[in-house]
């Protein structure tokens, strides 16, 4: 076994084992955790003690092979290392921690404690990447102020690697947004131009059911965009994690009837039937805007994806403190390997690339969309092919 190796194995402790490596938590403080490798017993123990009367957590190997273990398995926020050690020495250990692929072990602080005290030994050590080296006899109260120093210091940087990583991350996610709105802005300015520019200069020529057609195009258009719009700024003020959607109570049937009106449109070019089940007396307390952007998405998939003359449906039902919204269509459906990737945003499978523009949005701003007011959105099990979605929405005392 490469020693490199040994670091990140972390087989299961026989008994002796877990005798000799001993954890002590401290419930009351969080002063880090702190590996002794020492192969002096006394000294160690001392140490320990010491250290978990300051609240750290401990732990103690006694060879270099142990101390490997650990750091593994157990990636300490500091090192009390001997240099002096069976199997393998304290030089060793530290070139191997420095050296680790994984850049949060690699950067664990580490104290020599050694009776090595020559100046050329200090300077081995630094070379190999110690934080301090303190030759014995030491001082305890001097290990425990550098101890917590460096714990903090290392907790620090973790922190602004967070942030840093946090912002990137950030960045990018602005970056599709932007280009994803660019994208569906642009093809629908394209289309509204290119009407606006057919009537302008063909005026004379086209029946007026024709320029009728293009007005009410053009009409569609504009008030997609706005809808992109509105939905980019909802999302985005859920995704910030902003003050949360103020909620009311609405009677569900009214808000189906809103949203088949905007849906009519495309259920006739595609001559499919949209039928809406939903009891008279149903009432939720949600965000409106919300649980619109919500259904819309969905029955819009459903429409998108449903071949000609088919059947779109919702149906509303209630169980107890539950009312759960489900949205069936006669298309493809999802093949199983996608079904945890078309919530993921700007994913588009295979079949909706060929076969319908979009940006990939609809189904992620419907999840989090629903997880903001309070409820689900998941596939529903069905009995026959097609798609089939439901929302939950649970009510509140």
């Amino acid at each position: 076994m490469e020693q490199t190796e040994i670091i990140n194995a972390a087989p299961r402790a026989n008994k002796q084992e877990r005798i000799q490596h001993r954890t002590i938590k401290t419930a009351s403080k969080n002063s880090g955790t702190i590996l002794i490798v020492e192969d002096e017993s006394e000294l160690a123990e001392v140490l320990e003690f010491n250290l978990r009367r300051q609240g750290f957590t401990v732990l103690v190997a006694k060879d270099g092979l142990e101390a490997c273990r650990s750091i593994g398995r157990d990636q300490p926020e500091l090192i009390l290392l001997d240099l002096m050690l069976p199997l393998l020495d304290g030089w060793e250990i530290c070139g191997m921690v420095r050296s680790h692929q994984d850049p949060i072990v690699a950067k664990t602080p580490i104290i020599m404690l050694s009776a090595l005290g020559s100046a050329d030994d200090r300077i081995k050590g630094y070379d190999l990447g110690a934080d301090l080296y303190l030759p014995k006899p030491y001082v305890i109260k001097e290990v425990i102020v550098k101890s917590r120093q460096l714990i903090q210091q290392r907790r620090e940087y973790l922190q602004q690697i967070k942030q840093l990583s946090s912002l990137q991350n950030w960045s990018e996610l602005q970056d599709h947004w932007q280009q994803a709105l660019f994208h569906e802005f642009r093809n629908q300015l394209t289309m509204i131009s290119g009407m606006a520019e057919h009537l302008q200069h063909s005026t004379r020529e086209l029946p007026h059911e024709r320029s009728v057609q293009f007005a009410g195009q053009i009409a569609n258009c504009s008030l997609y965009l706005g809808t992109i719009a509105e939905n980019y700024l909802l999302v985005r003020q859920v995704e910030k994690n902003l003050e949360g959607l103020q909620t009311e109570e609405i009677r569900l049937q009214d808000l189906l009837m809103e949203i088949v009106q905007l849906s009519e449109p495309l259920a006739v070019k595609k001559a499919c039937e949209l039928d809406i089940t939903c009891p008279a007396n149903v009432t939720v307390k949600v965000h409106p805007i919300g649980l619109k952007i919500i259904l819309s998405n969905l029955i819009d998939n459903a429409l998108k994806y449903s071949p000609l003359d088919s059947h779109v449906t919702l149906s509303v039902t209630e169980k107890e403190t539950l009312v759960l919204i489900k949205v069936q269509d006669d298309g493809p459906g999802i093949p199983a390997g996608e079904r945890d990737k078309v919530f993921d945003r700007f994913y588009r499978g295979d079949a909706a690339q060929k076969n319908s523009p979009g940006s990939g949005l609809g189904l992620y701003m419907a999840r989090i969309l629903a997880q903001s007011i309070g409820g689900t959105l998941q596939f529903a099990e069905k009995q026959f092919p097609g798609c089939c979605l439901e929302l939950r929405l649970f009510r509140t005392e």
